[in-house]
């Protein structure tokens, strides 16, 4: 049966995140459903509901909108005409700016040539962020499941995320400073809140470090580590910066 007031929903929402309601001229729209609406009111909504929408990205992304320059506008542009919003969420809105971005500069090499590692980075900081707000209901989850866990056993702190790059960035995050560039050469970073911090921070691991923590998505026995004091020493540094946990 047919719900003209849903359809009008539909028709409504598919308008105001259209490329021609948020950047073209008020006019009315060809949608039978929307005729006598004040193009007008339909033209605002869909400016603010589009600012709206790149204020959350822009929170997430905020230096490599920086070093985007006269490119920011245009591909902002781009974003919003071929990637409707398909949640209100910050961290779903800036996963859909972050898969744009990687498709475009598959076809347009990014200037400065660092930017992609500065966006996945920025990105994986967000991931850590909202880890950290839900850090609560994340707590008795892990009390849960802690209490399964065998004696003795490990595994990667959860909200870690971890990230190989081609450009050593951790300055930009340290210092806030965008120069000098960050150097070329292979790092593995790992984005996480230690104990007691209130913003996550970027830590370099070293490759067996690193590949160890990706291995580690359940608890495992210690012994995955080795059983010799500087293993040992290695778990409490791991767990005294947030990427890892152990039971006793």
């Amino acid at each position: 049966m047919a719900n003209p007031l849903l359809d009008q929903q539909r028709s409504l929402l598919a308008h105001l995140t259209s490329g021609a309601a948020i950047f073209g001229k008020p006019r009315a729209p060809v949608d039978p459903a929307l005729a006598g609406i004040d193009p007008g009111l339909l033209h605002l909504e869909a400016r603010f509901s589009h600012e709206k929408r790149m204020e959350k990205i822009a929170g997430v992304f905020s230096r490599t909108l920086a070093c985007l320059g006269g490119e920011r506008a245009s591909l902002e542009r781009a974003f919003a005409e071929a990637c409707p919003p398909a949640a209100i969420g910050r961290l779903e809105n800036a996963r859909q700016f972050h898969d744009f971005l990687l498709i475009h500069w598959l076809r347009e090499p990014p200037r400065p040539s660092y930017l992609p590692d500065l966006a996945a980075c920025e990105f994986a900081f967000a991931e850590a962020r909202r880890h950290g707000d839900e850090g609560e209901a994340d707590d008795r989850t892990a009390i849960i499941k802690s209490c399964s866990a065998k004696p003795h056993a490990i595994r990667r702190r959860p909200g870690v995320v971890l990230r190989r790059c081609g450009f050593d960035i951790r300055a930009l995050f340290e210092t806030g400073v965008m120069e000098p560039p960050p150097a070329k050469r292979d790092v593995a970073l790992a984005i996480a809140t230690p104990p007691g911090a209130a913003e996550p921070g970027v830590f370099e691991l070293e490759n067996a470090v690193f590949e160890l923590l990706a291995a580690l998505d359940d608890w495992t026995g210690r012994r995955a580590f080795g059983e010799t004091p500087e293993a040992q020493a290695l778990i409490a540094d791991l767990a005294t910066h947030g990427l890892l946990e152990f039971r006793a």
